[in-house]
Protein backbone atom coordinates (compact mmCIF):
# COMPACT_ATOMS: atom_id res chain seq x y z
CA UNK A 1 0.00 0.00 0.00
CA UNK A 2 2.87 2.65 0.85
CA UNK A 3 4.25 1.97 -2.72
CA UNK A 4 0.98 2.73 -4.28
CA UNK A 5 1.10 5.98 -2.46
CA UNK A 6 4.63 7.19 -3.11
CA UNK A 7 3.75 6.42 -6.44
CA UNK A 8 0.37 8.44 -6.56
CA UNK A 9 2.02 11.42 -5.00
CA UNK A 10 5.03 11.35 -7.57
CA UNK A 11 2.70 11.45 -10.15
CA UNK A 12 0.33 14.29 -8.63
CA UNK A 13 3.66 15.79 -8.48
CA UNK A 14 4.99 15.82 -11.68
CA UNK A 15 1.40 16.69 -12.49
CA UNK A 16 0.97 20.02 -10.96
CA UNK A 17 4.64 20.96 -12.04
CA UNK A 18 4.15 20.41 -15.71
CA UNK A 19 0.76 22.54 -15.92
CA UNK A 20 2.43 26.28 -16.52
CA UNK A 21 5.01 27.94 -17.61
CA UNK A 22 8.03 30.03 -16.81
CA UNK A 23 9.67 32.97 -18.43
CA UNK A 24 13.19 31.94 -20.92
CA UNK A 25 11.94 28.27 -21.41
CA UNK A 26 11.20 26.70 -24.49
CA UNK A 27 8.25 24.28 -25.54
CA UNK A 28 7.30 22.48 -28.69
CA UNK A 29 3.63 21.54 -29.82
CA UNK A 30 1.60 19.14 -32.29
CA UNK A 31 -1.27 20.14 -33.79
CA UNK A 32 -4.06 18.59 -36.44
CA UNK A 33 -7.30 19.90 -37.27
CA UNK A 34 -10.24 20.90 -40.52
CA UNK A 35 -10.18 23.51 -42.60
CA UNK A 36 -12.96 25.75 -43.96
CA UNK A 37 -11.48 27.58 -47.43
CA UNK A 38 -13.31 30.99 -47.92
CA UNK A 39 -14.93 29.98 -51.49
CA UNK A 40 -15.90 26.80 -49.74
CA UNK A 41 -14.73 23.43 -49.31
CA UNK A 42 -13.09 20.91 -46.78
CA UNK A 43 -9.27 20.30 -45.86
CA UNK A 44 -6.97 19.23 -43.43
CA UNK A 45 -3.60 20.48 -41.52
CA UNK A 46 -0.97 19.42 -39.38
CA UNK A 47 1.48 21.63 -37.46
CA UNK A 48 4.52 22.10 -35.44
CA UNK A 49 5.55 25.39 -33.30
CA UNK A 50 8.35 25.95 -31.21
CA UNK A 51 7.98 28.11 -28.70
CA UNK A 52 10.47 30.57 -26.12
CA UNK A 53 8.23 32.40 -23.07
CA UNK A 54 9.48 36.02 -23.41
CA UNK A 55 7.09 37.17 -20.35
CA UNK A 56 4.92 35.00 -18.48
CA UNK A 57 2.16 35.81 -20.37
CA UNK A 58 3.09 35.90 -23.72
CA UNK A 59 5.64 33.58 -26.30
CA UNK A 60 7.47 33.68 -29.90
CA UNK A 61 8.08 30.83 -31.67
CA UNK A 62 8.37 29.33 -35.55
CA UNK A 63 5.55 27.43 -36.77
CA UNK A 64 5.84 24.94 -39.64
CA UNK A 65 1.99 24.14 -41.08
CA UNK A 66 0.85 21.44 -44.14
CA UNK A 67 -2.48 21.44 -45.21
CA UNK A 68 -4.70 20.14 -48.07
CA UNK A 69 -8.06 21.06 -49.09
CA UNK A 70 -9.60 20.71 -51.91
CA UNK A 71 -13.23 23.43 -52.93
CA UNK A 72 -14.80 21.38 -56.10
CA UNK A 73 -14.47 18.04 -58.17
CA UNK A 74 -11.81 20.08 -59.59
CA UNK A 75 -9.80 22.15 -57.40
CA UNK A 76 -7.78 21.19 -54.72
CA UNK A 77 -4.48 22.59 -53.38
CA UNK A 78 -1.45 21.73 -50.62
CA UNK A 79 0.23 24.65 -48.94
CA UNK A 80 3.55 24.30 -46.63
CA UNK A 81 3.82 27.56 -44.10
CA UNK A 82 6.42 28.44 -42.26
CA UNK A 83 5.81 31.17 -39.84
CA UNK A 84 6.95 33.36 -37.09
CA UNK A 85 4.44 33.40 -34.30
CA UNK A 86 3.53 35.74 -31.27
CA UNK A 87 0.50 34.56 -28.57
CA UNK A 88 -0.72 36.87 -25.67
CA UNK A 89 -2.22 34.62 -22.88
CA UNK A 90 -5.25 36.33 -20.97
CA UNK A 91 -4.88 34.47 -18.05
CA UNK A 92 -4.51 36.03 -14.53
CA UNK A 93 -3.82 33.40 -11.64
CA UNK A 94 -1.78 30.36 -11.75
CA UNK A 95 -4.59 28.22 -13.67
CA UNK A 96 -4.39 24.95 -15.50
CA UNK A 97 -7.12 27.01 -18.14
CA UNK A 98 -5.11 29.55 -20.12
CA UNK A 99 -7.00 31.48 -22.94
CA UNK A 100 -5.02 33.53 -25.47
CA UNK A 101 -4.77 35.53 -28.89
CA UNK A 102 -2.04 35.26 -31.48
CA UNK A 103 -0.82 35.74 -34.84
CA UNK A 104 1.85 35.07 -37.48
CA UNK A 105 3.69 36.25 -40.20
CA UNK A 106 5.68 33.68 -43.01
CA UNK A 107 5.92 32.47 -46.08
CA UNK A 108 3.84 29.88 -48.16
CA UNK A 109 4.70 27.62 -50.53
CA UNK A 110 1.69 26.21 -52.78
CA UNK A 111 0.57 23.80 -55.12
CA UNK A 112 -2.65 24.00 -56.78
CA UNK A 113 -4.34 21.51 -59.24
CA UNK A 114 -7.29 23.06 -61.50
CA UNK A 115 -8.70 21.10 -63.99
CA UNK A 116 -10.38 23.72 -65.47
CA UNK A 117 -7.78 25.20 -67.15
CA UNK A 118 -5.02 24.51 -69.85
CA UNK A 119 -2.31 24.62 -66.93
CA UNK A 120 -3.72 22.57 -64.63
CA UNK A 121 -0.79 22.32 -61.93
CA UNK A 122 0.15 26.18 -60.61
CA UNK A 123 3.13 26.53 -58.05
CA UNK A 124 2.73 30.05 -56.15
CA UNK A 125 5.08 31.14 -53.11
CA UNK A 126 3.85 34.33 -51.29
CA UNK A 127 3.79 36.44 -47.57
CA UNK A 128 1.19 34.75 -45.58
CA UNK A 129 -0.62 35.89 -42.33
CA UNK A 130 -3.18 35.02 -39.95
CA UNK A 131 -4.72 35.59 -36.64
CA UNK A 132 -6.07 33.30 -33.75
CA UNK A 133 -7.69 32.55 -30.37
CA UNK A 134 -7.96 29.99 -28.42
CA UNK A 135 -7.28 28.26 -25.22
CA UNK A 136 -4.64 25.97 -23.34
CA UNK A 137 -6.12 22.93 -20.80
CA UNK A 138 -3.06 21.88 -19.29
CA UNK A 139 -0.76 20.56 -22.02
CA UNK A 140 -3.58 20.26 -24.46
CA UNK A 141 -4.91 23.57 -26.96
CA UNK A 142 -7.70 24.10 -29.19
CA UNK A 143 -7.49 26.72 -31.55
CA UNK A 144 -9.37 28.65 -34.28
CA UNK A 145 -7.21 30.44 -37.05
CA UNK A 146 -7.78 32.71 -39.63
CA UNK A 147 -5.03 32.47 -42.25
CA UNK A 148 -4.57 34.54 -45.18
CA UNK A 149 -3.16 32.70 -48.18
CA UNK A 150 -3.25 35.38 -51.43
CA UNK A 151 -2.20 34.42 -54.89
CA UNK A 152 -0.19 36.65 -57.21
CA UNK A 153 -2.59 38.67 -59.68
CA UNK A 154 -2.49 38.49 -63.54
CA UNK A 155 -4.85 35.97 -64.07
CA UNK A 156 -8.38 36.30 -63.50
CA UNK A 157 -8.64 32.40 -62.46
CA UNK A 158 -6.80 33.22 -59.39
CA UNK A 159 -8.53 31.90 -56.28
CA UNK A 160 -8.86 33.36 -52.95
CA UNK A 161 -7.56 30.13 -50.48
CA UNK A 162 -7.84 32.14 -47.42
CA UNK A 163 -8.94 29.32 -45.66
CA UNK A 164 -10.50 29.04 -41.42
CA UNK A 165 -9.36 26.37 -39.49
CA UNK A 166 -10.16 24.61 -36.41
CA UNK A 167 -6.94 22.65 -34.14
CA UNK A 168 -6.62 20.80 -31.89
CA UNK A 169 -2.80 19.39 -30.30
CA UNK A 170 -0.86 19.17 -27.16
CA UNK A 171 2.31 20.50 -25.89
CA UNK A 172 5.75 18.55 -25.10
CA UNK A 173 8.34 20.00 -22.72
CA UNK A 174 7.81 23.70 -21.17
CA UNK A 175 7.25 24.34 -17.86
CA UNK A 176 4.86 26.50 -15.72
CA UNK A 177 2.84 29.43 -15.83
CA UNK A 178 3.54 31.48 -13.43
CA UNK A 179 2.15 34.70 -12.16
CA UNK A 180 3.81 37.29 -9.75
Amino acid sequence: MKKYLIIICTILLCTSISFAQEIGKWRGGLEVGCLYPHQGGFGFLGAAEMKCNLQNNMNVGFKTEATSFWKNKNYSAKLLSFSVTYDYYLHYTNTRFSPFVGTGLGYYFCKSYDGGYDDPERKMNNPTGFIRTGFEAGKFRTTLTYNLVRQPNGRDEDKNNDYVALSFGFYLGGEKWKKK
